[in-house]
């Protein structure tokens, strides 16, 4: 199970495991208390660190 941030307005997010993914591009999510969907927010990944001068 992945676990996934969504968007679920404007200035709120929530993290839980996917449950589903809609056609639209949102996803469903569980939060322990029921379930939330919302707009899946972009991963991160660091950018790799590259030597200088070499």
């Amino acid at each position: 199970m992945t676990i996934v941030t969504i968007q679920t307005g404007t200035r709120s997010s929530a993290q839980g495991p996917r449950l589903a993914q809609h056609p639209d591009g949102r996803v469903t999510i569980s939060t322990g208390r029921g379930t939330l969907t919302g707009w899946p927010i972009a991963r991160l990944t660091p950018a790799r660190l590259t030597p200088m001068g070499l």
